[in-house]
């Protein structure tokens, strides 16, 4: 008897097996709901990050009785352009908002890198001055309130060899965007007028007076996914360079449209892309978007050095974006909202030929319905 119950103790092979079997078949059941949560979590997060924002741009009007510009001097730190300074800037809207976000530290630091005019090698522009971790660390700082958690790419320094901290919530330029990413007053063309219907402007820095759609339906801020910092052919991450049928075309963005295939581009993207690469740099292309395309969809420049172009939002969120209105309120906005005519020409007044979304867009275009 004893050599019998000795025999029966443990389990066998098979038995082991199959607890394996059911163990392996419950997380497989398990992680998808996990992932899910994490991703709710996530999302929740990125959605907090984009209130706080709304609610930093209100209290910077409050204080200042004026919207932050696009882009912007600092200091005494200006934008050179045909050989005179202009009054564009290169400093984004996400710098005037650092202490509303609880780091004025990392404002007062920057602001003494612009304080000498040019002189003993001062910081011209958030582009320049090398390895930021070393010669400019404010620059270098990872601000997590700039950060969406769903993109785990954003907090790794910026592949442009300065090592930037990034950023992934864009400042709306509106539902334009021939040379979208220079004052007006740089041009002579009036089409250029067409994309500065946002509510951030370029060297300017405008009130609510001129949002007369509606803080309700007029978008301030959204979100990108960072640069890959690889060429690829994956819609977010990439950002395609020296699309010339942008203009030939008649200034509209069908031709970037037309390069969607599912989540891949049909050809190879840039390296470079810089799409959130500097969270300090106010360059459309790199921390601006337009409202020209639907969310997820394709970015695409007109030249081959950041210059203007379709600036896309993007996320990592299942099935479209978190956008915060100017009110301080956010929305989810699905990649299936109405964008009208990718073929048809921005307007300089009136309502927008992209739909819901570039009323949206559009701070004075005349919409006052855009649910």
């Amino acid at each position: 008897m004893t050599s019998q119950l000795k025999k029966r103790q443990g389990f066998t092979l098979v038995e082991l097996l199959v607890v394996i079997a059911i163990i392996g078949i419950l997380i497989g059941l398990l992680l998808p709901a996990v992932q899910a949560a994490r991703e709710a979590a996530r999302r929740m997060q990125c959605t907090n990050n984009l209130k706080q924002l709304g609610l930093a741009v209100q209290n910077y009007h409050d204080a200042n009785n004026a919207l932050p510009a696009a882009r912007s001097m600092l200091g005494k730190c200006g934008y050179i352009h045909n050989g005179s300074q202009s009054a564009g800037g290169g400093f984004g809207a996400a710098v005037h908002l650092l202490p509303y976000v609880e780091q004025s530290a990392i404002y007062d630091e920057l602001i003494s890198y612009t304080q000498d005019n040019y002189a003993n090698g001062r910081l011209q522009h958030p582009w320049m001055g090398g390895d930021h971790s070393v010669n400019y660390p404010a620059l270098a700082a990872t601000i997590t309130a700039f950060l969406c958690p769903s993109d785990g790419n954003a907090t790794q320094p910026s592949t442009d060899g300065h090592k930037t901290g990034r950023l992934n919530y864009m400042t709306s330029h509106g539902d334009g965007m021939w040379n979208n990413e220079r004052h007006p007053n740089d041009e002579s063309n009036a089409n250029a007028k067409t994309a500065h219907r946002g509510v951030f402007h370029i060297g300017a820095f405008p009130n609510m007076a001129v949002v007369t759609d509606g803080t309700s339906n007029t978008v301030a801020w959204s979100e990108c996914v960072s640069c890959l910092g690889a060429a690829g052919t994956q819609i977010k991450g990439n950002m395609i360079f020296g699309l010339s049928a942008l203009h030939s075309s008649g200034d509209c963005p069908g031709p970037c449209l037309a390069l969607k295939s599912g989540t891949e581009l049909s050809q190879t993207g840039t390296a470079n892309a810089w799409r959130g690469q500097r969270w300090a740099d106010g360059q459309i292309m790199i921390s601006g978007f337009n409202t020209v395309l639907p969310p997820n969809s394709p970015i695409c420049s007109y030249g081959t050095d950041g210059t203007w172009g379709v600036a896309s939002v993007q996320s990592n969120h299942s099935g479209g974006v978190n956008a915060a209105m100017l009110d301080g309120s956010v929305r989810f906005v699905s990649e299936t909202i109405d964008c009208g005519d990718a073929y048809a020409r921005a307007v300089s007044s009136g309502k927008s030929p992209y739909g819901v979304w570039g009323a949206m867009g559009s701070a004075a275009g005349g919409e006052t319905d855009v649910q």
